[in-house]
């Protein structure tokens, strides 16, 4: 950092919108490893290399997916934990205890991805089927909560503290993650398998982030946008939810949109009792480049949106 300030205190210093700011993800697969993560767990991780191998072949062969490594804290755990969530265009979550992280390398990750029946896959020619008995889907709304601090300091810093606050609530199902993306917007969180994505959320706004995700609700002052939406989607629908207050997970859905000759953005969104919401926004650049994270060796501009108008028609 070469004593410049953590990512996420600057960000909060210059009011960093977090509008529009969740990745674009529609399968989502988290590998539990206890041990330690590295910067790119991937490929710094003492993962077994068939288990590497597998990883990465699920990422090519699985659209806008992303491989995601979580664990518990001060909680000793047996075996290896693995889910396979789906945001778009269906949303289901399965999760499979396995005896170890060996046996990862044999889960047909792109046919459960695509909802095919466990037995269409083989794990070998000669071997079975991965047993259905293994799979299941996990009783409880699936949190994760960024702790890589190998990667960001404030994901540490800000991370585990969230993380904690979180673990108390038994009708949830909370873990720690890696990097997930939005640095600056530490603590960040992710709600599967919606893909919802919160960010900062202080360990004082656990209990309404739980909460929200129990009543099928957006906690909407954090929320990011939802990993299954476009940019310019998310902003739609977080500038609708900001002007009316609507918190309803799915009340909101898009249905026409248009880049305006000045390069504004005009967006159609219906809500559940048929109501026409339309918003018109801008994209534009911070007048000053800054650093994103606290790694980052050189500033970027700031990509944000601001809001030009918005009216609503009863239906």
């Amino acid at each position: 950092m070469r004593g410049r300030p953590f990512c996420s205190d600057a960000a909060r210093l210059r009011a960093d919108d977090n509008a529009a700011t969740a990745t674009r993800i529609d399968v989502w697969i988290l590998i539990e490893l206890s041990q330690t993560w590295g910067r790119r767990p991937l490929l710094d991780a003492a993962l077994p290399p068939p288990v590497q191998a597998a990883l990465m072949r699920a990422l090519t062969e699985i659209p806008r997916s992303r491989v995601v490594f979580i664990r518990r804290r001060l909680e000793v755990r047996s075996g290896c934990r693995v889910y396979i969530s789906r945001s778009a265009p269906a949303v289901w979550t399965m999760s499979m205890d396995l005896p170890s992280i060996d046996d990862v390398a044999e889960v047909p990750f792109r046919a459960l991805s695509e909802g095919r029946a466990q037995s269409a896959e083989r794990r070998s020619d000669t071997a079975d089927p991965l047993p259905s008995a293994l799979c299941a889907p996990p009783s409880a709304p699936v949190v994760l909560v960024c702790t890589h601090g190998q990667r960001d300091s404030c994901c540490g810093r800000r991370g585990f503290p969230l993380y904690d606050a979180l673990r108390g609530h038994e009708s949830l199902d909370v873990w720690q993650c890696s990097h997930i993306g939005g640095d600056r917007f530490a603590a960040n969180a992710v709600v599967l398998p919606w893909g919802l994505y919160y960010g900062p959320v202080e360990p004082r706004d656990a209990a309404a982030l739980a909460e929200s995700v129990l009543r099928g609700e957006i906690l909407v002052e954090a929320y990011r946008g939802r990993s299954s939406m476009t940019r310019t989607a998310q902003a739609a629908e977080t500038f609708v939810r900001r002007a009316t207050g609507i918190t309803a997970r799915d009340a909101l859905r898009v249905t026409a949109r248009k880049t305006l000759p000045d390069g504004r953005i005009h967006v159609h969104l219906r809500d559940d009792a048929g109501a026409l919401h339309e918003v018109t926004f801008e994209p534009y650049v911070s007048t000053a480049s800054t650093y994103l994270t606290c790694t980052a060796e050189a500033t970027c501009p700031i990509v944000q949106f601001r809001l030009v108008d918005y009216r609503a028609t009863p239906n």
